[in-house]
């Protein structure tokens, strides 16, 4: 929800962004949405193959391995009901059941300038965000 306050910066700034990618099935995507609805529809999209490569390839890395998982995610009491309430329904599914492959998959950040990538965050454990003043900084600097 941070992000979405700083839409307007960004766009001050001639920075086209925030774009947000999950992997999972678009009808969690838009129950994420109804969860965050700071958050645009038209910034998010939805990674729903079976593979993750693209994440794979960005260096992303599942909560368990590389010892990424660390710690608890930094949320408040509210913010812990909401996230354990709704992790199983936001979890992206496998058939015959099972641990499907996306649902550890960490996340991460950039801030990406015609085809180079000016900034570079890997989250360590679910909740591990970047200070969004550091990204914007970075964002606003390079255009």
């Amino acid at each position: 929800n941070q992000w979405a306050g700083m839409s307007s910066i960004l766009k001050q700034a001639g920075v086209a962004g925030p774009v947000f990618v999950s992997v999972g099935e678009s009808s969690q995507l838009a129950k994420f949405l109804e969860l965050n609805p700071k958050i645009p529809k038209q910034s998010t999209f939805v990674d729903d193959s079976t593979d993750f490569d693209a994440y794979t390839t960005a260096g992303f890395v599942q909560v368990w391995e590389n010892n990424a998982m660390g710690g608890p995610p930094r949320l408040s009491g509210g913010e812990w009901w909401k996230y354990v309430t709704n992790m199983m329904s936001l979890t992206p599914k496998q058939e015959g059941g099972g641990m499907p492959k996306g649902a550890l998959k960490l996340g991460g950040t950039f801030v990406i300038e015609d085809d180079r990538v000016i900034y570079a965050w890997a989250d360590s454990k679910p909740g591990d965000l970047p200070i969004v003043d550091d990204v914007l900084k970075e964002a606003v600097s390079s255009s």
